[in-house]
């Protein structure tokens, strides 16, 4: 991948990572309330319905998932590039 892709990756990331709650999530530490959503966003993200975030913080969850969705994103970009040599 081109150093132009690696910057925009980089940017994508420090961005999310600034918020605290953003950055737990990328690291896997869930609150209590958000581990079920957040296991969803790792695993199965299209099987989010509202009930699954009824009743929370709507910044809160966005941080979060934003953080739990990169930490997937990333890996499995390694992964790919990893394969592709």
């Amino acid at each position: 991948m081109s150093s132009r892709g690696d910057e925009g990756w980089e940017r994508v990331r420090a961005a999310i990572l600034a918020s605290p709650v953003a950055r737990a999530a990328y690291r896997g530490d869930d609150p209590p309330e958000l581990a079920p959503l957040l296991a969803k966003v790792r695993r199965h993200a299209y099987r989010i319905v509202d009930r699954d975030v009824e009743g929370l913080d709507p910044d809160t969850v966005i941080e979060a998932m934003l953080g739990a969705a990169l930490a997937v994103a990333l890996a499995e970009r390694a992964r790919a590039l990893e394969a592709i040599g």
